[in-house]
Formats: structure tokens, C-alpha cells, sequence
């Protein structure tokens, strides 16, 4: 399996600067904002341990606040749905690629059911960095700009720091083997308010998946 040359990842990590703008947008709105006649306003952590999981009024996509609709023309209403509720899991990335968007729908014959059905085989199919790297930005946009808390969005940029860190050492199959774990361990603490862990590496996944399968060094390719 090719592995992402010099330049393709040096463009992997100039793509962080875009979770770096939302960053600073998010502190900026925060800054500006008037502050509303409450009586007592809630105090964010400031290790960002813990915010408060926001209340939906309704999972339908067709009642999603406008805000989020206009932001994200081009994500389908219930992928933000699924988003936003927690629901989303890191097979799913591939719903979120600007270049899977376009494709033409491709299907596969059911012989249980003698129908024919949407095929989603390929996309599926992570085969290097920018498949997972290019929709988990647009994932973290979508949370970060729901929650509206830019330190949740430093914890996701911290993650996306680590995980090229990962793949510039480690062979890709493993590292997405650990992030698709990784990923779906995160969902049922951000349903609880807690984004903490995006910034924290699991060494126990790093064990058990990432560590055994380190790239040769450029020496040992070298004189083979």
C-alpha cells in the first residue's frame, strides 16, 4: 500500500489551518458577543472537561436550525443530523467527501432480496490519509460550529495534530484501525457534554493497534 509522499503531506498538515481559522473565528464571536440578562451565567472549565450537551428539539433533519442548514449547504440534512445527536460513526466519514459527492451512484445486486441497491463499497474504502483527514475537518466544523465553544474546537485540532503525527511513523492501516476505534469510543462522551479525550491519545488502542506497525526508516529502505 503507497504511503503519502513528501509534498502530499506537507499538504496534510497546511489542511490543519483550517480547524486553526475556526478556532479563532469561534473566539471571536465568543469576544463580541453581548452578554444576555442572566442571572447567573454558566462558567466553562477551563481545561474544557466538560460542556453542557446541547438539547435538540427535534432529530428531524427537515427541523434542523437554520444557522446549521446555511452553514453547511452541501452536507444533507440528516448527516448533520446524525452529526450533531452523536449518532455519526467514523465508517460514516465517507458521507462528508467533497470528491465522493459528485460520483455517480453506483449499486450492487442483492440476490436476498433480488433488488438492486445502493453500493457504498468504495468510498468506504479509506485507502490513504485524505480520505479520513479531508471529511473529519468538515465533521469537527460541523460540531464545533453546533456547540459553539472554541475550546472543543482546539481539542479536535489537537486530535487531527495527532493523528499526522501517526501517520507520518506508522503504517496507515493501522492508524486507521486506531482512529476508527478511537473516533467511536468519543461519541457517547460528547453525548454527555465531554470533548476532553479528542486531546488526550489512547495508549491502550496505540498498543494494540498502532505500535507494532512502525514505517521503515528511510536508512533501512535505503540499503535494502
Amino acid at each position: 500500500m503507497s504511503t503519502p509522499s513528501a509534498e502530499e503531506f506537507s499538504e496534510l498538515r497546511s489542511s490543519v489551518a483550517a480547524l486553526t481559522d475556526i478556532v479563532k473565528e469561534m473566539s471571536s464571536r465568543t469576544a463580541s458577543a453581548a452578554a444576555p440578562p442572566a442571572p447567573s451565567p454558566v462558567n466553562l472549565p477551563a481545561s474544557s472537561e466538560f460542556v453542557p450537551p446541547i438539547s435538540l428539539t427535534s432529530t428531524n433533519g427537515a427541523s434542523l436550525p437554520p444557522s446549521l442548514r446555511s452553514r453547511f449547504p452541501d452536507i444533507e440534512a440528516a448527516v448533520i443530523t446524525a452529526i450533531i445527536t452523536h449518532e455519526f460513526k467514523a465508517a460514516d466519514l465517507h458521507k462528508l467527501d467533497p470528491t465522493n459527492r459528485d460520483k455517480e451512484t453506483a449499486y450492487t445486486f442483492n440476490g436476498s432480496t433480488n433488488q438492486f441497491e445502493v453500493s457504498n463499497r468504495v468510498a468506504k474504502d479509506y485507502k490513504n490519509p485524505f480520505s479520513i483527514i479531508i471529511p473529519l475537518q468538515h465533521y469537527f466544523r460541523v460540531v464545533s460550529f453546533h456547540v459553539g465553544n472554541p475550546m472543543v474546537t482546539d481539542v479536535f485540532y489537537q486530535y487531527v495534530a495527532h493523528l499526522l503525527e501517526l501517520i507520518a511513523e506508522y503504517e496507515w492501516t493501522a492508524v486507521l484501525n486506531y482512529h476508527s476505534v478511537f473516533f467511536n469510543r468519543r461519541r457517547a462522551e460528547m453525548a454527555a457534554g465531554d470533548y476532553s479525550n479528542w486531546s488526550l491519545p489512547a495508549t491502550d488502542l496505540l498498543s494494540k493497534h498502532v505500535y507494532a506497525y512502525r514505517k521503515p526508516s528511510a536508512t533501512k529502505t535505503a540499503k535494502l
